[in-house]
């Protein structure tokens, strides 16, 4: 297309083609009836992961969203209870079951687009363009190329050569974008950056004789045990970096076998602690093998190499593009659940988002603003803070200790337990965790339940995180003592002006290892390009970069956002 054909203009622009996008998309085309174009790089391809969700969660979804097809459209499977084993320590056989009466759901991805592109289909105005945009930020609302601000909106160049001219910019394209800015270590209150964990998993969907231990009517959600493991140097590793088995059993197939995911996983780690996928498949093939169950030849299909960043900052709220799910880093610090998350948390923004458009002074930078202010008020903030402590804590830990936290955890009452899993306004029991006296008392509660050696690991490592990344933890619950209030406060946090590498590049390895264990490993740049970090600016950016961060600030401090949709 040339670059001389009138520009496509619209109210929002959405960058990415994963969940997030095509919901946000939905949202404000569909729901709301703003002109979008949504950004795809190739709109017939099937999402790659599989998504469960506790069934309690996903219907408080669907009512919020006001969209009944996600519960009779797109459910795959269906169990009414959740199996645990925690065997291997603390006296706990390995045979034990612990037993969550508690319903879980397959989502149907598959489904899941159809439905969101059904949606779009019906808004009069949105377009699907299958392209990219190729731009990076340099310095504050600056990009490298192909994105431009102005006091009206922004100026899109995208990589099929359409021009696009939006008032709003969403990016959907995921944790590692080349286009959010991470918020400064002050604004985070914390003395060192906490970069990202990730959630490694290696998982397939395959034909067995036999299912047992894995109840056909139950969803394993976690097997710690590592008795299949019988090597001294292989238990070692199994011990210090710990995985464990999620099971989904389909059903029995015709000739009495049964179809299974079957998924080894990560919670959560990095550096020397991150799992290779090899590890995972082998650990995978052991368990199985162990248990016998047996897998029937060439019936294993739809492969899934799961990476998800987990943790790190959170954006810059002071920047004009609005990030959504992975971009917003709405995942789940401590436990990887992302899908409720972002489906609840774009339901509000959308929202927000729509009410700016609606004003008649509207303004870009107020309206991204506000739009910060509903993903991430001070309240969720320090309820964050509270995850990201439990993902590091968790991350760090040996199988015994995982055993005999996870243990503890599931005494708790199921409204507790639940509200942590879920941990976002307006999910099912998040009251339980919102508020610093809250989040107080579940420590408390849990705390009495840990076996000694997991008690003791726990006040080791909170005075160790503490002394390292600073007074972010304790202020999470013991709020009032350093005079914070869970409220927004008007203004924006402080502009980063250098966003670290590991947040757009990941772990390149993980990434790399996938590529070679699909046998398409290219050794090229253009497979996962790596970018070389910014370290000078040049006079103009740098001009530009001090004028709109005062623009910003002077704008701010005359127009206090707006809270629109939140829960």
């Amino acid at each position: 297309m040339s670059s001389d054909a009138e520009p496509l203009n619209v109210d929002v622009a959405v960058i990415g083609g994963g969940p997030a996008g095509y919901t946000m998309a939905a949202l404000l085309a569909e729901k709301h009836g703003h002109s979008v174009v949504l950004v795809d790089p190739d709109p017939e391809a099937a999402w790659p992961n599989n998504y469960g969700s506790w069934l309690e969660e996903w219907e408080t979804v669907s009512k919020r969203m006001a969209y009944p097809e996600l519960l009779s459209e797109c459910v795959a499977k269906r169990w009414d209870v959740t199996d645990c084993f925690f065997g291997g320590s603390f006296g706990t056989e390995f045979e034990e079951r612990t037993r969550l009466d508690r319903a879980y759901v397959q989502v149907n991805r598959a489904e899941l687009k159809r439905v969101l592109k059904s949606k779009l289909a019906k808004a009069s105005e949105c377009t699907v363009v299958q392209a990219s945009l190729r731009a990076r930020c340099v310095a504050p609302n600056v990009f490298d190329a192909n994105l431009a601000h102005d006091a009206g909106g922004s100026d899109l160049t995208l990589s099929s050569g359409q021009r696009v001219r939006a008032k709003l910019v969403v990016d959907a394209t995921g944790f590692e974008s080349k286009m959010v800015a991470r918020e400064s270590l002050a604004a985070a209150g914390l003395w060192k950056d906490s970069t990202p964990g990730y959630q490694i998993a290696y998982g397939f969907t395959c034909d067995t004789r036999g299912h047992d231990p894995y109840a056909a009517e139950a969803m394993t959600l976690f097997d710690y045990r590592t008795d299949h493991i019988t090597d001294a140097e292989w238990q070692k590793d199994a011990v210090d970096r710990p995985t464990f088995m999620y099971a989904m059993p389909q059903g029995q197939n015709a000739d009495g076998s049964w179809r299974i995911f079957f998924e080894e996983t990560s919670l959560v780690g990095r550096g020397k602690r991150r799992l290779e996928f090899s590890e995972l498949k082998r650990r995978a093939e052991r368990r199985l093998e162990h248990l016998g169950i047996e897998v029937v030849p060439g019936s294993i299909s739809e492969k899934e190499y799961c990476y998800i960043p987990m943790g790190g900052l959170l954006p810059d709220a002071s920047q004009r593009v609005i990030a959504v799910g992975g971009a917003a880093a709405t995942v789940h610090p401590s436990t990887g659940y992302q899908l409720c998350r972002m489906l609840t948390s774009s339901t509000d923004l959308a929202a927000t988002v729509s009410a700016e458009l609606a004003r008649p002074n509207f303004s870009p930078d107020t309206a991204s603003a506000a739009a910060y202010q509903t993903l991430w008020p001070r309240k969720s903030r320090l309820q964050r803070d509270f995850q990201v402590f439990g993902g590091e804590f968790l991350g760090m830990q040996p199988v015994d200790n995982l055993r005999g936290f996870f243990a503890a955890f599931f005494m708790q009452e199921m409204d507790v337990w639940g509200g942590f899993l879920a941990g976002w306004p307006g999910l099912p029991g998040n009251e339980n965790h919102e508020s610093w006296y809250k989040r107080l008392q579940f420590g408390l509660g849990i705390f009495v339940r840990f076996p000694p050696q997991v008690a003791f690991a726990l006040m080791y490592y909170a005075v160790a995180f503490s002394l390292e990344f600073g007074p972010a933890l304790l202020r999470s619950f013991a709020s009032p003592l350093f005079g914070e209030d869970e409220e927004e406060t008007a203004g924006v946090k402080e502009t980063r002006l250098r966003r670290r590498q590991v947040y757009v590049d990941g772990d390149l390895d993980a990434k790399f290892e996938v590529k070679q264990m699909l046998g398409e490993f290219e050794s090229s740049d253009a497979v996962f390009p790596k970018d070389t970090a910014v370290t000078e600016q040049s006079e103009l950016a740098s001009t530009v970069a001090d004028k709109a961060k005062a623009d910003d600030a002077d704008e701010l401090e005359t127009q206090a956002p707006t809270k629109v949709g939140a829960s």
